[in-house]
């Protein structure tokens, strides 16, 4: 049985249905406003939690989100009971509430009628039990709450906190809203200071997915997954590319689609099968998998797992179609724990992780790693190893070098993604090229103090659309149009191989030492020049009249 956490493929079908039958800008506007309004809604509750458990003592924001979240899914559960006993009713398959019997005590409306010790000793000692011991589908909820204790300081503090949460139907609020919701809860952990390691700056997450591109019926893993943010934008990007057109929606300044061309098949596919993530972790995989059954993905396979040290198992062996992550940077790995089947041996978690996404693609999959500027151009013998073995074993398509600053207000390093597909079998070619991307903006201020606007350079838009010309290009287009001062270039891999495998883009950018200049069209020049004089004209005349 499946997990009800997140809407089913029939319920995102009548939702399109419904948008479609209405056909009135008027009332698709109305609804749009509505969604909107419970977002406000929600966020304002979750600021209120927040801060009163703050008062109270729950200094850590890792703590508050992990509390709140505990309780946000004892209310959903029952919630989405309920609504498996109306569809019984409607549809006449059978329903075996997880609350029969003499479990009724543990439904979220029983709990809130509790009060005092009677209430704290209730939850602490029976109802996190009564979920680690969920079976019926509801697998990856039973490993959220597995090992979880109340930390809510007091009875009072808990009793208020109920009757806050007690105020959200999450019934009315779909999918999407949720994960945005929950999302933003992460993002106050985040603006902390205590997921700096972890949350990869979600606009840069989108380029590199829309880079790799990954398609229905492939399978995603994230060795290094953190909070899930490779992978739920991954599951955006799919329903994006398949939805109708007229169906998309505008959040935060993108396009959201719901995936309504996608089939039943396939539907279950991607919900259930698509998606895998390592965290070593248990903190990060328990918010991954919050945050990826409140995106409706109660199939994913998030896992607590060392991904390059300690002992191997069947998991590191298995191969995806695409591979998309953020390893950790910092951190040395003891070399007698190092995972044998890892193509270099290094103490630098970066050169190991490369090594395993490499090692975890099918031939022809594709992966997008952010890697720190160091590993590109290191002199170091580990270093150099592994460039070989990745351009060996790899068709390097992209390096994108990023500015500094792109991870304030949490680290200031400079980092590059790097987008490759597998080869089906060893060689270096060094008739191959290697399209590079210097980007000097992000739409932010690069600075601690974090701003967006569009006072700032971005560089993100002019990449994805030289990406999508070179793409077209090796797809057999007639020329590529994806070279363009001062942005992109091409370098030949015998160049690199020749020069120590460094990737460093600005090792080979043809553009070094040259400014950009925007000079102005000399007519328009011409013609603000004429305009001046004709008012100085003017003025004189002015003044000559009333001598």
């Amino acid at each position: 049985m499946i997990s009800r956490i997140a809407p089913t493929f029939a319920v995102y079908h009548t939702r399109i249905l419904k948008v479609n039958e209405l056909g009135i800008t008027k009332n698709e506007a109305k609804m749009t406003q509505n969604i909107q309004q419970l977002r406000e809604e929600f966020k304002q509750k979750i600021d209120i939690l927040n801060n009163y458990l703050f008062a109270q003592g729950l200094s850590d924001p890792m703590t508050r989100i992990q509390q709140l979240s505990f309780l946000f899914f004892l209310k959903m559960l029952e919630e989405q009971d309920i609504a498996m006993e109306k569809e019984e009713k409607l549809t006449g398959r059978k329903h075996k509430s997880i609350f029969a019997g003499q479990k009724d005590k543990f439904r979220w409306s029983r709990l809130r009628e509790k009060t005092g010790p009677n209430l704290y000793k209730f939850v602490r000692d029976e109802v996190f039990e009564f979920v680690t011991e969920l079976h019926n589908g509801h697998d990856n909820v039973r490993q959220v709450f597995e090992g979880a204790k109340l930390l809510i300081p007091d009875e009072a503090t808990l009793k208020r906190t109920i009757e806050i949460i007690n105020d959200i139907n999450f019934s009315s609020l779909d999918t999407d809203v949720k994960g945005d919701l929950y999302e933003y809860l992460l993002q106050q952990i985040n603006s902390a200071g205590k997921l700096g390691a972890f949350l990869t700056p979600r606009h840069i997450i989108r380029a590199i997915v829309e880079m790799v591109n990954p398609k229905i019926g492939e399978t995603i893993l994230d060795p290094a997954c953190g909070t899930g943010g490779f992978l739920i934008n991954a599951y955006d990007h799919i329903r994006l590319k398949n939805s109708d057109a007229k169906n998309l929606e505008e959040r935060n300044g993108r396009m959201v689609g719901y995936g309504e061309k996608l089939n039943k098949e396939q539907w279950k596919f991607l919900t259930q099968k698509t998606f895998n993530g390592y965290d070593v972790a248990p903190e990060m995989v328990r918010l991954a998998l919050m945050n990826l059954l409140l995106h409706g993905l109660e199939g994913a396979r998030i896992l607590r797992k060392d991904t390059v040290a300690g002992s191997e198992n069947e998991d590191d062996l298995k191969k995806f179609d695409v591979v998309l992550t953020n390893p950790p940077f910092a951190g040395l790995v003891d070399a007698s724990r190092i995972k044998p089947t890892l193509p270099v041996r290094s103490k630098k978690t970066q050169v190991l992780f490369l090594g395993y996404v490499i090692n975890s693609l099918k031939p022809n999959g594709r992966a997008g790693i952010i890697l720190p500027e160091g590993s590109l151009f290191g002199t170091n013998k580990d270093d150099k190893e592994i460039r070989r073995y990745m351009l060996e074993n790899t068709k390097l398509e992209a390096v994108v070098s990023m500015p500094a600053g792109v991870f304030q207000p949490y680290a200031g390093v400079k980092t590059s993604f790097l987008v490759f597909k597998r080869k089906p079998a060893p060689k270096l070619d060094e008739k191959e090229q290697i399209w590079f991307f210097d980007m000097k903006g992000d739409g932010s201020s690069l600075t601690s103090a974090k701003k967006f606007g569009p006072q700032y350079k971005n560089d993100i838009p002019k990449l994805l659309e030289l990406w999508l010309a070179r793409r077209s290009f090796s797809e057999g287009g007639s020329k590529d149009l994806s070279i363009q001062k001062p942005y992109s270039w091409l370098t030949p891999v015998k160049d690199i191989a020749e020069n120590d495998y460094i990737l460093s883009a600005n090792t080979y950018s043809p553009y070094n030492g040259e400014e950009e200049v925007n000079h102005r069209e000399p007519k328009e020049i011409l013609k603000e020049i004429e305009g001046g004089e004709k008012k100085v004209i003017d003025i004189l005349s002015e003044v000559k009249k009333k001598l």
